[in-house]
């Protein structure tokens, strides 16, 4: 008989809104649920002005830092070691960590100590821990210190040696259930996209995309969900090509289901992504979707071109006008990608997700 998890440690370096930081709360929340005792780890406290996401109050909370201030030779030493004790103190069954730094720093952290390690690769790996081949050679010496590791898509883990691979599994991110209970009426003259604006996500492209279609569809407007460090960078562009009156930034928003459900499409942009917990949850919700085809693969993994959503080269304007145009003009369309990208989104539901995260970490520690 297997033996059940009674206590995780989780690790990230804040809980600020990002695609990983809400997995992995709903990730706590689902092993409390299942009576493990659950520690998630953050390397500070963000203040009261930055925007989190809540996690369950079941859930201990320790951060190895007050701040983020400081030199960052001395903040990482000291993260590894109050991670190191940390550990030490508790005695978790395992240990999970999300992003390349956290995972590069709880793998140092654990060295010699008794619990079972497993990582998760949350973005493009080429970005997260270096191209050519000694940064390759450097993250597999650093991944076999863990007992395994987790992937959201085949891409990423290609970059990994064989003895990486043998002891990983792929596994999606998961979406609410309410996202699939959504009915849909797009009664909203919207395009729009949801996540931060940051230089990863190249809303850039979007925006200058959107330029070129605005006067053959003058009622439409652009809608950005999020906020981030690019937000004046943005503003600018916007009042630069004149469409200020059709350009919304509209700042964070604790309602994504009922902005799905009222927008006539949802658009990714980015340069590159790990599996995209926006662009999962308008498909589930049965929104029609574009998305730029981008590093490490996961909207290529996610849609069928033409199918169940539209897939654009990155950074490619023309090409995204087009796609836009090509929606924007017909319903039918639109119809047919939402349907299909619901029927593609069923694989997302969270309840089979989680199960498939305790059924590794119970082959791990068995």
């Amino acid at each position: 008989m297997k033996k059940k998890l009674s206590k995780i440690v989780m690790y990230i370096d804040m809980m600020a809104h990002g695609g990983a930081q809400r997995v992995m709360g709903n990730l706590a929340a689902f092993f409390v649920n299942e009576g493990v005792n659950v520690i998630l780890v953050n390397d500070f406290k963000l203040n009261e002005h930055e925007a989190c996401y809540q996690v369950d109050d079941r859930v201990k909370r320790v951060y190895l830092r007050n701040t983020n201030e400081g030199n960052i030779f001395k903040k990482n030493i000291e993260r590894i070691a109050r991670l190191r004790g940390l550990i030490k103190e508790e005695n978790p069954d395992l240990v999970l960590s999300f992003l390349g730094r956290p995972n590069k720093r709880m793998l140092i952290a654990t060295i010699g100590l008794k619990p079972k390690k497993v990582v998760s690769v949350r973005n493009d790996p080429y970005r997260e821990y270096g191209q050519g081949v000694l940064n390759k050679c450097i993250a597999g010496i650093l991944f076999s210190l863990a007992d395994g590791c987790v992937f959201q898509t085949a891409e990423a883990q290609k970059y990994f040696p064989k003895f990486v691979k043998n002891k990983s599994m792929i596994i999606v991110n998961p979406v609410n259930e309410q996202f699939y209970l959504q009915e849909r009426n797009g009664k909203d003259k919207n395009i729009v996209s949801i996540g931060r604006l940051e230089p990863q996500k190249n809303n850039e492209l979007l925006i200058r995309a959107f330029k070129k279609i605005e006067t053959q569809f003058p009622d439409e407007r652009l809608v950005f969900w999020g906020t981030g460090s690019k937000l004046n960078y943005l503003q600018k562009i916007v009042n630069d090509l004149e469409i200020k009156d059709k350009v919304l930034f509209a700042g964070d928003t604790n309602c994504v289901l009922e902005k799905l459900k009222n927008c006539k499409m949802f658009v990714l942009s980015s340069d590159y992504e790990g599996m995209p917990n926006a662009l999962m949850e308008a498909m589930a919700s049965g929104t029609p979707c574009i998305s730029t085809d981008c590093p490490c693969g996961g909207p290529k993994e996610l849609i069928m071109n033409d199918i169940s959503g539209i897939l654009v080269p990155t950074n490619d304007v023309d090409k995204m006008s087009e796609a836009l145009r090509g929606l924007l003009e017909d319903e039918n369309k639109r119809k047919y990608l939402g349907e299909n990208a619901k029927i593609a989104a069923e694989k997302f539901r969270a309840k089979r997700v989680y199960s498939v995260w305790k059924m590794y970490f119970e082959n791990i520690t068995n």
